[in-house]
């Protein structure tokens, strides 16, 4: 999918919060925003919200609550809350007992900051799918399963070669060049033998 550009206001704005919502799925049919029909305001601070119920912010937070397997309702609920959903620049998945990260997120183009720490990924497969978000630049995978692996930090860095931040720690020039001249196939099958992608 081709990004577009994301309004700069949309990008400045508060991030839409549903932290600590004790949610175990994102069917939008199973939410207390659906139901209530809003956001309450003061976990919005201050992200203003259209006529139609959608909101213009380019960021969501989605940590702290008890979703599993992977995100496959993500697309419904961006596009049922946000103005703009091709501008989701910001995810928060932090916290959560996910064991996937789906094909689903490849959809929002603009996705440039991804906290996936305290979940329950355990494959490196899941990182090379997120490879192909052509913004991305930060992302935290710590006290996740995947990130108790020998050389995990390079494995990273091998596969995922735009990234500028990875765990809240800038990746550094010395560090790239450190990095082994393998083909990602290569290098996932050395270090994935057991795994299944």
């Amino acid at each position: 999918m081709k990004s577009k550009k994301v309004p700069f206001s949309y990008k400045r704005a508060k991030p839409l919060d549903l932290s600590f919502e004790d949610l175990e799925s994102l069917d939008p049919s199973t939410l207390r925003v659906f139901s209530t029909g809003f956001v309450s305001s003061y976990r919005m601070l201050g992200v203003p919200a259209q006529r139609d119920g959608r909101y213009k912010t380019a960021s969501m937070l989605l940590s702290h609550n008890r979703l599993t397997g992977g995100l496959n309702d993500i697309r419904l609920l961006v596009d049922r809350l946000f103005r703009q959903p091709d501008a989701l620049c910001w995810l928060d998945l932090s916290h959560n007992q996910l064991t996937d990260v789906s094909d689903v997120l490849l959809g929002f183009p603009n996705l440039s900051t991804l906290y996936l720490h305290h979940n329950q990924l355990a494959s490196l497969c899941a990182v090379a799918r997120i490879n192909r978000l052509p913004k991305l630049r930060s992302l935290t995978l710590q006290n996740n399963p995947v990130a108790e692996y020998r050389g995990y930090r390079i494995a990273v860095l091998s596969v995922l070669k735009r990234i500028t931040r990875l765990d809240f720690v800038s990746v550094t020039d010395s560090e790239r060049r450190l990095l082994p001249p393998i083909a990602l196939e290569s290098f996932i099958k050395n270090y994935l033998v057991h795994q299944k992608c």
